[in-house]
């Protein structure tokens, strides 16, 4: 008998360290879906297992979701899905002075002009800034807000798949777990990612997100009256681009007393980011830097990770720490 309960514990023993630090994450755009399996352990770099970048116009709802499952053994594995660009928005508002568990109640009423939809069916979150925040500031904290049933669709589409779906992750989220890998993020980073509509940038320090700021690339000036073909690259006015990266980081300085961030960090590499390193290197005075995934991570030899802003979003959701 107690061979047999030892051979038991042994077997849920094994179970477990099979799956120990394992995350996967879903990520979608327009066209495509993308895929990560990530370990995290503490003390250890990151692990890239698996990923995958399928074309999948349907994004959640694509068959080509449980395709990939079936390649991916998700049993037992923590699984996240990154909400997509045109579902949620969020936006940093003053911090309400109620209790914690009446603060998404609290916030329903108090934001109702806050967000460019209706907010009485939409979901609602709250998550607080750095608590090192300048204590003459007034405190704020960053509130999100999901478009119709967004939410529900996910949540619908996922729990049919997935035993272990259990969180809903904004992209700044994901961009933030990334950044938090660089060696400068200690002493504060900006983070730079390029995506196909618009650039989202993060300023983080220690895990933390400060802030976040969205550029869209519709809204441009004109450059060199649009003649030059590089010019046509380069989607954003680089004084435009400057200017509001200069006015994020002095908020970041100001709002939460910290020393200046020094490192600017763009992804993915390619013909946009190089345009954008030269331009706002030469108008700050910010040492520019591509973000390279594979110099942050490990990879296991049967995974490559993809180019593009896609695969950055799912790994980035896959190292996400518990349920914070």
């Amino acid at each position: 008998m107690l061979q047999s309960v030892g051979a038991r514990v042994g077997r849920l023993f094994k179970k477990r360290r099979r799956t120990e630090g394992l995350r996967a994450a879903v990520a979608v755009s327009e066209t495509e879906i993308a895929v990560a399996l990530v370990r995290k352990l503490d003390g250890q770099r990151p692990k890239v297992l698996r990923i995958v970048v399928e074309e999948a116009p349907l994004g959640f709802a694509d068959p080509v979701l449980k395709k990939i499952i079936s390649e991916f053994d998700l049993r037992r594995i923590p699984v996240s899905a990154v909400i997509g660009a045109s579902d949620y928005q969020i936006a940093q508002v003053p911090a309400l002075d109620v209790p914690r568990a009446e603060m998404r109640a609290a916030a329903r009423y108090s934001m109702r002009d806050v967000f460019d939809f209706p907010i009485d069916d939409a979901t609602l979150d709250v998550f607080d800034l750095p608590a090192e925040a300048n204590t003459g500031a007034k405190a704020t904290c960053f509130a999100i807000a999901t478009r119709g049933d967004a939410v529900k669709d996910i949540t619908n589409a996922f729990e049919r798949q997935f035993r272990r779906f259990d969180v809903i992750d904004i992209p700044e989220l994901c961009q933030r777990n990334l950044a938090a890998l660089l060696p400068q993020e200690a002493k504060g980073v900006a983070f730079l990612l390029i995506r196909d509509d618009f650039a989202q940038l993060v300023l983080t320090r220690r895990g933390m997100l400060y802030v976040t700021r969205r550029f869209d690339f519709g809204m441009r000036g004109e450059l060199n009256g649009d003649s030059d073909a590089e010019a046509n690259e380069l989607p954003l006015d680089p004084q435009m681009l400057s200017l509001e990266l200069q006015r994020s980081l002095d908020y970041y300085e100001s709002h939460f007393d910290e020393s200046a961030i020094a490192d600017l960090f763009i992804a993915p590499a390619g013909t946009r980011a190089n345009l954008m390193a030269a331009e706002l290197g030469a108008s700050t005075g910010l040492r520019i830097s591509m973000f390279n995934i594979h110099d942050l991570v490990d990879v296991s030899f049967s995974a490559e990770i993809p180019d593009g802003w896609l695969p950055c979003m799912a790994i980035g959701a896959a190292m996400r720490a518990g349920k914070g």
